[in-house]
């Protein structure tokens, strides 16, 4: 059986949410049988290396150079303003390598439709990934900046129109947690992207916090800055030797000239995940905007950390059984009185890193979603007209 998989942008070309999905669906692909072709943007095409289970690469060069009139076309026509992100020939690529396909998996198609053009007549699976629009709204009424919140005041209703259109045709609709499902066009079903689990270590762990997670991705920003400015300097009150470790990639200039300073270590970008979050007792995400898949919270799980984090955040990494076992917080001083018990108390950290740990064993193994995957593409198969 042939597959073809259609990204926005290639895996291994940078660390983002939509490039993680397409490796899942690479990975669930290659289990369920499929030989997969697959496409996807990049800025140079000999910037990526082997792409592990695709069996064919097919690059779409992007055309930043043409941003500028990307952006006036989408302003004209109603398209969300950062398909201009993504110009290039996604559509003549997609019609070649879907010849004689089974099969078609979409990742954040809405960001795409203004450069694929006819979608082949192929059984189709389209992963939304994140529900834009609603991201989009809550940066319009809750992101500190002026200008950023008029953007997305304009971006947000186009990115619903994109979503309705994207799911025209298809015959399985995803996204990565319940609380974007039900944003998104009736019958989105959730598939987390889950989380490797490793064997854990057991041993002492010193008074450390981590933070987590992409250091542009905008609402980490606004967290990282947070947790940095008002609730780091609360803690280290209380623990003169606590540790901030903030790591992932592409941390920017102001945050890195930050490590070194009040007991805060800034690794980027950070080589092993895993490895990094098993030295911290407690993981902090004071993140309030945001969609997706909280991928910082199944992470420290899976390590073994205590975990507290925003109603918001907690809310999106919800399971059938409901909340995960971290503790919640709202304000400053609710986080920085939480992180402060647990690093004091490292028998109780130990606790209730352990139930995480045993959280994500049961709801966020990567190999249930790889194997809910498989199950929504045979639906997809069985239900060709």
């Amino acid at each position: 059986m042939k597959a073809v998989l259609l990204v926005p942008r290639l895996p291994g070309t940078g660390h983002t949410g939509d490039r993680l999905r397409a490796e899942l669906h690479l990975e669930a692909l290659a289990a369920a049988g499929y030989e997969t072709a697959l496409v996807g943007g990049v800025r140079r095409e000999d910037e990526f290396l082997r792409i592990e289970y695709a069996a064919a690469v097919h690059p779409v060069r992007l055309r930043r150079a043409l941003l500028p009139v990307g952006i006036a076309s989408a302003a004209i026509s109603g398209e969300p303003l950062q398909a201009a992100l993504f110009e290039g020939p996604f559509g003549s690529r997609l019609r070649e390598a879907a010849s004689n396909a089974d099969l078609l998996v979409c990742v954040l198609l809405p960001r795409l439709l203004a450069h694929v053009g006819p979608v082949p007549a192929v059984p189709r699976v389209v992963d939304y990934v994140d529900a834009l629009s609603e991201a989009a709204r809550q940066a319009a009424n809750d992101d500190p900046a002026p200008w950023r919140r008029a953007y997305w005041e304009i971006e947000a209703p186009r990115l619903a129109r994109a979503e309705t259109r994207a799911a025209e045709g298809a015959a399985v609709l995803l996204a990565t947690t319940a609380f974007d499902a039900s944003r998104l066009p009736a019958g989105t079903r959730a598939v987390a992207n889950g989380v490797a689990i490793a064997p854990l270590a057991g041993g002492p762990r010193g008074p450390v916090v981590a933070f987590s997670g992409r250091l542009l991705y905008r609402p980490n920003v606004l967290a990282v800055k947070r947790l940095l400015d008002d609730i780091w300097p609360r803690v280290v009150r209380e623990v003169p030797e606590a540790r901030l470790l903030v790591g992932g990639a592409d941390a920017p200039p102001w945050l890195r000239a930050r490590s070194g300073r009040d007991g805060v270590e800034v690794v980027s970008p950070v080589r092993d995940m895993a490895a990094f979050l098993r030295t911290a007792r407690v993981a902090a995400a004071p993140v309030v905007m945001g969609t997706g898949t909280p991928n910082k919270v199944f992470e420290a799980f899976e390590a073994g950390a205590a975990v507290v984090a925003s109603e918001a955040v907690l809310a999106r990494a919800a399971a059938g059984a409901g909340p995960p076992p971290a503790r919640s917080a709202r304000t400053d001083e609710d986080f920085a009185a939480a992180l402060v018990d647990l690093l004091k108390d490292a028998r109780a950290a130990s606790g209730e890193g352990a139930r995480g740990r045993a959280w994500v064993e049961a709801h966020a193994d990567r190999r249930r979603s790889v194997d809910a995957l498989v199950a929504g593409y045979r639906e997809a198969r069985e239900r060709r007209p």
